[in-house]
């Protein structure tokens, strides 16, 4: 047997790009596919061309690699092997994620000698693309808590700086959302990947969706713009690939557009929006083009409010600042500061006047954070028109209050002035677009600079929740002629000297908005409102007033009503016009910032954390002048509006209301006792076009859900799924979700879209018929849960909501559920158990087991893949039609055996797995002779095997070699090398790579 050549499998070397990829995974190969293409620049390497660069799979970075560039980028720097040493083990020990974006964006500060400057090491070339290695890797493995295996790794010099999680949506189930939430397991699981990452990315065939490994869903969003890249709209998926991945943007993200927002003491990472992007990108295209006149060198942006104009004006302010076209800049911020809690850097905070005109006469380079205010009586000219200033504004329409913007504009001559706001021009506000909108070649102003972000684009990507208004208590609207009509009903009986004895001090409005019974009645609708339909799901309230006034009366009602720790009162301090009463109700800088900061604190919240923080249990804020704008409280859904308001003041104050939460927060709600929404368009003066849809009437959610519920009321026809409540009944139901193509997949978002619909509802009389009906539909979809997902909870949890948890207390006996419906454990007795239940009941519970435990042993072990591939074969054959009945349970019975045997097989000492192979191949053989052959197999292994080898295609020919010569020359005698000798070998290798074989491994018994 000297020619052991003759046994090497035939094609034993490693495989290229093609072969890596199979039915379950052609979305990273398109990924892939795109990354390598010219106009995006990326290198693929396999897995085993990685995996030698790295010394095993707990270190995630590429150390030979690394170590290449760091002396390369930083030559006068790392003038010797033991400096590249200390800036390696220096990366290595660090576990926060903001600290290495740093050291990314601005190299590693590190003094290498005392009697040396600290000097800076670049990890990152920003100005020379190719100066940096970008590699795409895919399947890359990783041992953490648990093993894991990462669809898709982006690196940059070695580093891994973002991770792609590929599902496939023709699956029954799988979205880019589960690519998400897994990316949030890894991020628990093998959190050494995530300590360089810039951000993460699920994915599927049609869409792609980044965000923060961990965070809700409500907060991934879809990058909308190729730029710099020509791509069809329609393709959305690649619209995003090539936006995100654009090797200059991608520099760009990590150098400018990843900031940590701190709010109430936690730190949260933030990544860039494709409208923000696109807007700095514009300002910088003007700003940094120093020929252009000052009139040119201007803009307004308009991007609707809640999609993050102050966190563009900060990613524009650093984007300028290291602009070396600008050199050293002055960048000016008319902005609240309480809201610029992100860490960035070279910010000055002006405390007064004088200071601000110090900074600005002293010529201060940086960033300075103001108010317009500050400016007034400001001297012309104070930055002696210096080309490199720059002015941006949040709310532009504002800086035009009084003299202030043109104090401002005269002290800032010649500097770049960028103005924001959240709602678009009014049709009769030509002010605005002529202090900020770029005059063009012929003269006229421009409106917008670049493309406005409306709350259309803002609704479409989830960016903010939709709006609907409620009108109650129509009795006491006061809005136009119901004025008069509620001072004729409540007073026309009174002679007409005393009517006017009644208004003589104040006008009819106050006397009504303030009187005593009409307050008690909305307080005690208001407290009716609030605690049926807010405060059940964790959600909190403000009640917008006319003035102080009336913040004092209805903080008192709603006090008597609610508690005093519940309501609290947020009003402008004026001691020398408010009365005592009024000034009982302030609180001071200092406690204001406090409750603002603690309101965003669930009120129930059991979090230790929390437990010292008492304005948690404020659920109820009254309002009348502050608030207004620029408070961004996620945890509000209800706005209660008792005060007229128009214009840009009306859709800045029910903005507060439409930001995402969680799950539950469907919309926003604006409950109008006043009757503003009834003459909406009376109220708003703007171009329609550019309006949009600003807010709905809140019967459109009573129409969202009934077709919502018809949608999905009509996937079980009542002649193969009766309502009857039986097993049977709901066997049927879950065999239409499983054997119709989609269908699985319809019911599961469907039916959580359906809970967020019924949540905003419930209680509303207009429901009654349908409670029963949803409480159905909610069983099933616990059942399915439990079937499919058996780590889901056969019960009531958060995730379902106040009505809901209710709903399933009242209707589902959850203990005679489980009965009905028991939870199985894949082991010997299992299909025993199954033995007399029905042929349709049995194969759904095989096939419910068998996806259950392959999805957890695949993501962990890719010899389960063969067997996974099986379970989606019978599954397509019996939607096909072609697989049925008894041959159909059979299929089922043979692949849980083979699963049960591999997850045995798998749980087995790798000595014990060796020898079971053994005596697989010759059942004459004893116990003691199989056990022998594994030990030797394992003695011959050592001599081959290192961390890591299992993803070298290298080692794999020469360990079968020997393990073939071992056994022929050892063992000949035991009929081992009989028929197909290399593939007993073949199989022998596989146990070795499946196990992680170590040399001198404890699973070598």
């Amino acid at each position: 047997m000297d020619d052991l050549e003759d046994f090497v499998p035939a094609g034993y070397t490693a495989p290229t790009v093609s072969r890596l990829f199979n039915e379950e995974t052609t979305v990273e190969r398109e990924i892939i596919e795109h990354l390598q293409t010219p106009a995006l620049g990326w290198t693929y390497r396999s897995r085993e061309q990685v995996t030698e660069l790295r010394p095993d799979e707990r270190e995630v970075m590429l150390l030979p690699l690394l170590r290449e560039k760091l002396k390369q980028l930083n030559p006068g720097v790392l003038t010797d092997e033991a400096r590249v040493d200390a800036i390696v083990t220096k990366l290595r020990a660090c576990r926060d994620n903001r600290q290495w974006l740093d050291w990314l964006q601005n190299g590693v500060n590190y003094k290498f000698d005392p009697a040396e400057n600290a000097q800076d090491v670049r990890l990152i070339d920003f100005d020379n693309l190719d100066a940096n290695d970008w590699w795409v890797t895919n399947q890359f493995p990783v041992e953490g808590n648990s093993p894991r295996r990462p669809d898709i790794v982006l690196l940059i010099n070695g580093i891994p700086v973002v991770v792609i999680e590929a599902k496939t949506a023709s699956r029954s189930k799988p979205d880019w959302r589960e690519g998400a939430k897994q990316l949030g397991v890894y991020a628990e699981e093998i959190d050494q990947l995530f300590y360089t990452n810039a951000y993460g990315v699920g994915v599927n065939e049609t869409r792609m969706m980044y965000g923060v490994p961990g965070r809700r869903m409500q907060f991934w969003l879809q990058w909308r713009d190729p730029w710099p890249h020509d791509i069809d709209e329609f393709n959305e998926m690649k619209v995003s690939l090539y936006g995100l991945f654009d090797r200059s943007n991608m520099l760009d993200f990590i150098r400018h557009f990843i900031v940590f927002v701190t709010k109430e003491g936690k730190t949260e990472k933030v990544v860039v929006r494709y409208q923000q992007y696109l807007a700095v990108k514009d300002i910088l295209g003007r700003a940094t083009d120093l020929n252009l006149p000052p009139e040119k060198r201007r803009g307004l942006i308009w991007h609707t409010q809640g999609s993050g104009k102050t966190l563009t004006m900060i990613y524009a302010a650093r984007s300028l600042w290291e602009d070396p076209k600008l050199n050293q800049p002055t960048v000016i911020l008319l902005v609240d500061r309480e809201l610029m809690a992100t860490g960035t850097e070279n910010v000055h905070v002006a405390e007064s006047k004088r200071d601000l005109e110090a900074k600005l006469a002293g010529d201060y380079r940086g960033v300075i954070l103001t108010t317009v205010h500050l400016f007034e009586g400001m001297p012309k000219r104070i930055t002696k028109q210096r080309k490199n200033v720059i002015v941006m504004a949040d709310e532009a329409h504002r800086t035009q209050e009084r003299e202030l913007g043109t104090y401002m504009r005269a002290a800032m001559e010649g500097a770049s002035l960028f103005g924001f706001t959240g709602t678009p021009v009014e049709n009769d506000d030509h002010n605005t677009p002529v202090a900020w909108g770029q005059v063009k070649d012929d003269g006229t102003i421009e409106r917008y600079m670049g493309r406005p972000y409306t709350v259309t684009d803002a609704l479409r990507d989830g960016v903010v929740k939709p709006i609907h208004w409620q009108p109650r208590m129509a009795d006491w609207q006061l809005y136009g002629a119901k004025l008069d009509a509620a001072f004729k009903r409540e007073f026309g009986h009174l002679p007409e000297a005393e009517q006017k004895k009644l208004v003589s001090g104040s006008s009819t409005l106050d006397v009504l908005l303030k009187l005593p019974k009409r307050i008690d009645q909305i307080a005690d609708d208001m407290v009716d409102h609030f605690t049926a339909h807010v405060r059940p799901n964790g959600f909190k309230a403000m009640l917008v007033c006319k003035d102080k006034e009336a913040v004092k009366l209805y903080t008192k009602a709603l006090r008597d009503r609610l508690g005093d720790e519940t309501v609290m009162a947020v009003i402008s301090e004026a001691p020398q016009s408010d009365s005592a009463e009024i000034q009982a109700l302030y609180l001071g800088d200092a406690r204001r910032k406090k409750l603002l900061n603690e309101f965003l604190i669930p009120a129930q919240s059991e979090v230790q954390e929390h437990q010292d923080k008492p304005y948690r249990k404020v659920e109820l804020l009254v309002v009348c002048d502050m608030l207004l704008t620029g408070f961004d409280a996620p945890i509000l859904q209800a706005l209660y509006l008792d005060k007229g308001l128009r214009d840009h003041g009306l859709l800045q104050t029910i903005a507060r209301v439409n930001r995402p939460y969680n799950e539950l927060k469907g919309h926003g709600l604006v409950v109008d006792y006043y009757g503003i929404f009834d003459h909406l368009n009376e109220a708003l003066n703007y171009r329609p076009e550019e309006l949009g849809d600003i807010a709905f009437p809140f019967e459109r959610i009573r129409e969202h859900f009934r077709k919502q519920f018809d949608a999905l009321w009509a996937l079980f026809p009542t002649e193969t799924v009766p309502r009857d409540g039986s097993h049977d009944a709901f066997i049927a139901a879950m065999k239409i979700l499983r054997d119709e193509e989609g269908a699985e997949k319809e019911f599961d978002t469907g039916y959580r879209n359906l809970r967020v619909l019924y949540e905003a509802l419930q209680p509303d009389e207009q429901l009654r018929d349908f409670v029963r009906p949803y409480a159905w539909l909610t069983k099933l979809y616990m059942l399915y849960r439990k079937k499919f997902h058996p780590e889901a909870a056969l019960e009531a949890t958060e995730e379902d909501a106040a009505r809901t948890r209710e709903l399933i207390r009242r209707h589902i006996d959850v203990e005679e559920l489980e009965k009905e419906f028991p939870t199985y454990v894949l082991d010997e007795h299992f299909l025993t158990k199954l033995k007399d239940k029905k042929p349709d009941a049995k194969a759904l519970d095989i096939e419910a087991m068998l996806s259950a435990e392959l999805r957890i042993r695949l993501d962990q072990d890719e010899a389960f893949r063969p067997l996974s591939e099986k379970l989606q074969r019978i599954i397509d054959e019996k939607r096909a039609g072609t697989l049925a009945g008894i041959a159909l349970i059979a299929e089922l019975e043979l692949l849980t055996e083979a699963v049960r045997a591999a997850v045995e097989e798998s749980k087995r000492p790798i000595g014990q797995q060796l020898a079971l192979k053994v005596k697989t191949r010759n059942a004459a053989l004893s116990e003691t002779q199989a056990a022998e052959v594994a030990a030797a197999i394992l003695e011959e292994a050592d001599k081959y095997c290192f961390p890591g080898w299992w993803n070298s295609s290298t080692v794999d020919p020469e360990l079968s070699k020997a393990l073939l010569f071992l056994i022929a020359q050892r063992f000949s005698a035991l009929g081992l090398l009989s028929g197909d000798a290399m593939e007993f070998i073949v199989s022998l290798v596989q146990v070795l790579k499946r196990k992680h074989y170590k040399p001198g491994g404890k699973d070598a018994e």
